[in-house]
């Protein structure tokens, strides 16, 4: 006997088939949506760094892919850095994270008088290599010649005009969630300035205290 019309397995292979075919267009559109981004990193990456506009353009695009493949959140450090050129301030759970390092540091140097180049937490934050390393690793697994990362002199300009970036964009504590530390910030050395360290790049982290302090001091710079 043949089934009612409108029933049994024709109408139900219909409906498969209509939903393989929606799910293979959606891959298809993703397929092409990733391999554009990743020819613009890599037309983007194989030019000097010369401009804020770079720094921005690169790590949108290295934001919307990861985003894309739900990888962002494997990279925190990165996810960061990406949120920060495109906000005025940011007060997120990451920068509550890095907002909590320096909270910390703060303790220990009311305690102790430890300097901030001997507390390992802001260590990583404040050299931006974290923001490096997470970099390379989220580019290499889908086709992006993340290889001129490696380059110092390539770092060096890139962190330049990140810094330029977000110079006025501070990262905010929430209510209750740090003790001593109301907000944290970076600038950049002035070239002439960095004539004291030959081949490296400063940047100073400044934090401002609860009480309307602010520490600024050169036991906050950080070389590149």
């Amino acid at each position: 006997t043949r089934p009612a019309s409108g029933c049994g397995g024709c109408s139900g292979n219909r409906f498969f088939h209509s939903q393989d075919v929606r799910m293979n267009l959606f891959l298809g559109v993703d397929r092409k949506m990733k391999n554009e981004i990743v020819a613009k990193l890599n037309e983007e990456l194989r030019l000097e760094i010369t401009s804020e506009r770079q720094v921005v353009y690169i790590l949108v695009e290295v934001r919307k892919m990861l985003e894309q493949q739900d990888t962002l959140d494997g990279f925190p450090a990165l996810k960061l850095c990406c949120d920060w050129v495109v906000h005025p301030k940011l007060c997120g759970q990451g920068a509550q994270d890095v907002l909590k390092r320096f909270d910390n540091y703060e303790s220990e140097y009311l305690n102790t008088g430890l300097s901030p180049a001997n507390f390992e937490p802001i260590h990583g934050f404040a050299t931006h290599r974290l923001f490096r390393t997470e970099l390379v690793a989220s580019l290499a697994p889908h086709g992006v010649d993340a290889q001129v990362l490696s380059s110092d002199a390539y770092w060096q300009a890139f962190i330049r005009q990140y810094m330029s970036v977000i110079r006025d964009c501070p990262l905010e504590a929430r209510d209750g969630k740090t003790q001593h530390v109301a907000q944290v910030s970076g600038i950049a050395w002035p070239e002439d300035q960095m004539a004291i360290f030959p081949g490296k790049f400063v940047i100073q982290w400044n934090w401002k205290l609860k009480d309307g302090r602010e520490r600024q001091t050169k036991e906050t710079c950080a070389l590149i």
